[in-house]
């Protein structure tokens, strides 16, 4: 019989709704919002977390990115008032010390930057990075050959005149040519050498194209030219020679960048002292270098994302907390509209509690028709970021799940009033209202 009851009760608030369409939608429109709003903010801010935390993931978690830094006080004027030779940065007995000495490395990777400009026969000319570094760069960087093959130790020992180019410059230098049958040239100011190009390289992120050498106006290459350490070193020195109007400046650097590797990302924050302190030997406490632990990015950027995450969600909820405003003021004038068929209830016999669960089940039954709507809506918004605008968007369950929860609870708060209001209306005041 109760069953039957709460049954009829349904059919009858599912009536008063039909019997107003325009005024349920837009009482419904508030929760819609809200839900949709929710669940594509979440979706959204998840994406961009995921994003963020690939390209940190991607320098390794289980690494740690030493550069060097020119000191402000370390120039050392030569040779007239208009040249400067500037001495600073890491070297190779920097490498040596940290593999011998720091507990928990597994490799120790060098790698030598310096601007250049690299040319192929078909005219096309573009300024690039020459990296000269060791054969397994790409393991630290996660990158992807696309062809052909990284340097060898064989290169390596044998200062090969070999290269591999990164994608982006393998389009801007060789369209339309096989990059792996061609040949570069790469000048530099005192060396121009010619160069067999052996495989074209895939950066994952853009974060892992570091170091970047900015050029005149700020800006940084992208376009990368990788070959043997021992090879640059050999053919290009280790000076980056700067001539500028009525000056020249040279720096002198062995290593641009040492990055290190450990067999676990829980051993990375215990080793930076030890790493400091290798580092600091014969530097007459000039600190000439910086660390960067991707492992304390990544943590922080999480920290980050999770608050911006909330965030998001809080701004969110008040679409919903709106929508509820609008359930109540709308309740309460179908209170005012249904008096007398209130009192007639009343009068048959309907008790409070059958008043109250009346209208508490239709504002449940907006809630819920609205919150559905929403979630169909948010999810429909996620859909169309990711596979037609390629971006990332994530759908959680816990944003679904929260998002529609609260929709149906802000409903069923904000329209107990009016069904309360109702059931302790005066049946024979009720009766007599027109």
């Amino acid at each position: 019989m109760a069953g039957f009851s709460l049954l009829r009760i349904v059919q009858v608030g599912f009536k008063s709704l039909v019997l107003h369409p325009l005024r349920s939608g837009l009482t419904m429109l508030g929760m819609i919002i809200g839900v949709w709003a929710v669940i594509s903010l979440v979706a959204i801010g998840e994406g961009n977390s995921q994003d963020a935390q690939e390209a940190i993931k991607a320098l390794g978690a289980q690494n740690v990115i030493i550069r060097s830094v020119k000191p402000l006080s370390d120039k050392i004027q030569t040779q007239g008032d208009m040249q400067w030779v500037t001495y600073y940065g890491l070297n190779n007995a920097d490498a040596g010390r940290i593999a011998e000495t720091v507990p928990g490395v597994k490799r120790v990777l060098p790698i030598l930057v310096q601007r250049k400009n690299i040319s192929h026969d078909s005219g096309r000319a573009v300024d690039c990075q020459l990296l000269g570094t060791f054969p397994y760069y790409p393991d630290f960087t996660q990158s992807k050959l696309v062809a052909g093959r990284f340097l060898n130790e064989m290169d390596e020992r044998t200062k090969a005149s070999s290269c591999v180019i990164s994608q982006e410059l393998a389009e801007q230098v060789l369209a339309g040519h096989n990059p792996l049958m061609e040949t570069v040239t790469i000048a530099g100011f005192e060396s121009t050498q010619i160069f067999r190009v052996v495989g074209v390289l895939q950066e994952r992120v853009d974060t892992e194209k570091l170091p970047q050498l900015a050029d005149a106006l700020g800006r940084t290459i992208s376009a990368n030219v990788y070959i043997p350490l021992a090879t640059m070193k050999s053919l290009y020195g280790i000076k980056n020679i700067d001539r500028s109007v009525g000056s020249l400046s040279v720096e002198v650097v062995e290593l641009s960048e040492i990055r290190v590797g450990f067999g676990s990302p829980e051993e990375v924050i215990a080793a930076i002292p030890l790493l400091r302190d290798a580092l600091d030997k014969g530097r007459n406490g000039v600190v000439d270098y910086e660390i960067q632990v991707p492992i304390n990015e990544l943590n922080a950027l999480q920290e980050q994302m999770a608050r911006d995450t909330r965030m998001l969600l809080y701004i969110a909820c008040i679409s919903l907390l709106v929508g509820g405003i609008g359930i109540m003021n709308i309740m309460l004038a179908t209170v005012t509209e249904r008096t007398q068929e209130i009192g007639v209830r009343r009068a048959l016999g309907a008790t409070r509690v059958d008043i109250t669960v009346q209208f508490l089940v239709e504002t449940l039954m907006l809630c819920l028709i609205g919150g559905g709507i929403g979630v169909l809506g948010g999810w429909g918004f996620a859909e169309f970021r990711q596979h037609i605008l390629e971006e990332t968007t994530i759908v959680t369950n816990w944003s679904v799940i929260v998002a529609f929860g609260l929709s149906v609870s802000v409903g069923l708060i904000f329209g107990l009033y009016p069904a309360r209001r109702a059931a302790h209306l005066d049946p024979i005041e009720a009766l007599r209202h027109s």
